[in-house]
């Protein structure tokens, strides 16, 4: 049967899209020159490369007219971020530490995909311009690489904003701040940057160099995770970073649509939302429940004990965000569980966090109430609500199917992994990790290796979990699906 998709469109606005990340490329190259450091190189050939790809698409397919709906937007928005690793990966293949092309696209993707498992045992032997690309990708990706660009490029808003929109934004509804796509993308990009611009003058009004407050600044607001330095933020040891970082990695997790009109004065979207209070809620409890293991375990002797690093550790593993603690593997299996448990949860939709999200956890839970009303009262029709809105049947049929998938996909990782004899507990923590892109590592992906260490197949399997967890399943596995290919 023929196929009915507009490949036409989907390359033509692929190649703006490239082209607009050879000029971002360029700010790090121009720091690497700048600091006299020697792996411009790797820049010069992927900024080379994205414009010479970018600008052939563009100049060939210039009289070609825009289609855009759902096929195109699902398959452009998977294509950019595969492309986007593959121009990316190139400064960390010709760089010092000069990565294989397994890890450096691991890299890569995680950085975009926000995840922040790393394959390099020895960030600091990075020049600055390379840590800077690192923590980039992480700010890009962190509200999404085509939303970034909705927002740059007006053109992408005249046939294809929408779709783009809904295959790249997360959660169970798309909601829009303003009818045209470009407005609300700039709502949303301006609450990040704002925030992104407050975190940088509050860590380097600490104990941070004005780079490593830029760097840790980026990959904290797109709860990322990446750092400047191999300690992670435990080499700064201070509290007062973990508290502006647990802020701002708190933020992070909250929808930013509802941050955006908290700033313009509408309190109560906030303060009556469902979301944001199971959000909290969730917060506290295993907080409470981290902090009383601690105490029975006799690790709290003081303030910091108590409050700040067990706060930290539960709000960085909620957002995804995956900064690790250096006491966490010490902790024992129950904060292990619960560590996990997090993971799993996520984030607001609609914010930078990753995993399941808080309003499908919403969703499922009263649709189980009322399952459990109707074998009580089966003549009785019950409603799920979230926020105050209906979610249809259809709606919720889906975030089933997707919470199911979500889970057998956890289970498939795990499974993959342990087939390379990596033991069972360290393959399901590296499966939950890499598809809520969260980042943070256990065992053989944590304080006792590093994810380099992991044979290069199962990374190329995990960076599929990154990019179909970033992309909320459905956009990518649709891929897979015949109907997608046929008229």
């Amino acid at each position: 049967m023929k196929v009915d998709i507009g490949y036409a469109s989907v390359f033509r606005v692929m190649g703006w899209l490239l082209l607009a990340l050879g000029i971002i490329m360029c700010i790090p190259l121009v720091v690497e020159i700048c600091d006299g450091e020697e792996e411009w190189l790797g820049f010069v050939v992927a900024i080379s490369g994205s414009l010479i790809i970018g600008g052939a698409l563009t100049y060939g397919l210039r009289f070609h007219h825009l289609t855009f709906r759902r096929r195109e937007g699902f398959m452009l928005v998977s294509l950019v971020w595969i492309l986007f690793s593959a121009f990316g990966m190139i400064p960390f293949v010709m760089g010092n530490q000069s990565l294989g092309f397994s890890d450096a696209y691991f890299e890569t993707m995680s950085g975009f995909t926000t995840t922040g498992a790393t394959t390099i045992a020895d960030v600091e032997s990075l020049s600055k311009g390379v840590l800077l690309w690192r923590s980039m990708t992480q700010w890009i990706g962190g509200l999404g690489i085509i939303l970034f660009m909705l927002a740059l490029l007006p053109a992408l808003n005249e046939k294809g904003g929408l779709p783009m929109y809904n295959a790249e934004t997360t959660g169970i509804t798309h909601d829009k701040l303003h009818p045209q796509i470009q407005k609300t993308a700039g709502c949303l990009w301006l609450v990040y940057l704002v925030i992104t611009i407050v975190s940088i003058l509050l860590l380097w009004a600490g104990p941070m160099t004005f780079f490593d407050a830029v760097c840790q600044s980026f990959t904290t607001i797109a709860t990322g995770g990446f750092s400047t330095r191999n300690d992670g933020i435990a080499y700064w040891n201070s509290d007062y970073v973990n508290v502006v970082l647990t802020g701002v990695m708190f933020l992070g997790g909250v929808n930013f649509a509802l941050l955006y009109t908290f700033c313009q004065g509408k309190f109560r979207d906030l303060l009556k939302n469902d979301c944001f209070h199971w959000y909290m809620g969730i917060v506290f409890v295993i907080y409470l429940g981290i902090f009383f293991s601690l105490l029975i375990q006799g690790k709290i002797h003081s303030f910091s004990d108590a409050v700040i690093t067990p706060m930290f550790h539960v709000v960085s593993a909620i957002t995804t965000t995956g900064f690790g603690l250096p006491g966490f593997p010490t902790w024992g299996s129950w904060c292990l569980l619960l560590t996990m448990i997090l993971m799993m949860a996520g984030g607001c939709a609609g914010s930078t966090a990753g995993a399941m999200k808080v309003d499908r956890i919403v969703a499922m839970h009263q649709n189980l109430q009322n399952e459990i009303r109707k074998a009580l009262n089966p003549q009785r029709v019950y409603s799920v609500k979230v926020n105050g809105k209906v979610v249809k049947p259809e709606e919720m049929a889906k975030i089933s199917a997707f919470m199911t998938i979500y889970v057998l996909l956890t289970v498939a990782g795990a499974l993959f992994l342990s087939a390379f004899d990596i033991n069972l507990v360290d393959a399901f923590f590296a499966s939950i990790s890499c598809i809520g892109d969260n980042g943070l590592g256990w065992g053989i992906t944590g304080a006792a290796g590093g994810y380099h260490n992991l044979p290069d197949v199962t990374k190329w399997f995990l960076s599929f979990l990154m990019l179909a967890g970033r992309l909320e399943l459905f956009s990518v596995l649709v891929l897979f699906a015949i109907p997608f290919w046929k008229k």
